[in-house]
C-alpha cells in the first residue's frame, strides 16, 4: 500500500501564534486568503494594500485569513493581527519590489520569516 504525502503547510513559520479581529472591508473589492491590508483613515475601513497609497492604505496592518467578497457591498470579516508567516505565500499586489515587501509591517504585530 502506497503512503500518500500530505502537504506541508508552513504559512505560519514563527512559535507564536496569531490572532485575528473583525473589521469592515470597504466595499468594491473581492480579496483574496492571505492579502496584506492597509486601513483608510478617514473611514477606518480595511482595503488591500498599496504602497503607493496616501490615505492609510500604505501601510500594511491586516492579512486576509480567508478569500473576502465585498463587490456588492461592505463586509465584517475576521483578518489576521498578529502572527509570523512565509512571505513566499502572501497575496502581494502585482509589481511589489522586494523592498516593500521587507518593509510591508514593520512597526505592527505581523513578522515575515521564511521556514527553517
Amino acid at each position: 500500500m502506497a503512503t500518500v504525502q500530505q502537504p506541508v503547510d508552513n504559512w505560519v513559520t514563527g512559535s507564536d501564534s496569531y490572532q485575528t479581529t473583525l473589521v469592515t472591508i470597504l466595499s468594491g473589492q473581492n480579496l483574496p486568503e492571505k492579502k496584506p491590508l492597509g486601513v483608510v483613515s478617514a473611514s477606518g475601513k480595511v482595503v488591500a494594500w498599496d504602497p503607493a497609497g496616501d490615505d492609510g492604505r500604505e501601510v500594511a496592518v491586516y492579512i486576509t485569513a480567508y478569500a473576502v467578497d465585498a463587490t456588492g457591498g461592505d463586509q465584517q470579516a475576521q483578518v489576521i493581527k498578529t502572527g509570523t508567516f512565509n512571505p513566499e505565500q502572501v497575496a502581494w499586489p502585482v509589481g511589489t519590489t522586494d523592498a516593500q515587501k521587507l518593509g510591508a509591517f514593520v512597526g505592527t504585530p505581523i513578522s515575515l520569516q521564511l521556514p527553517v
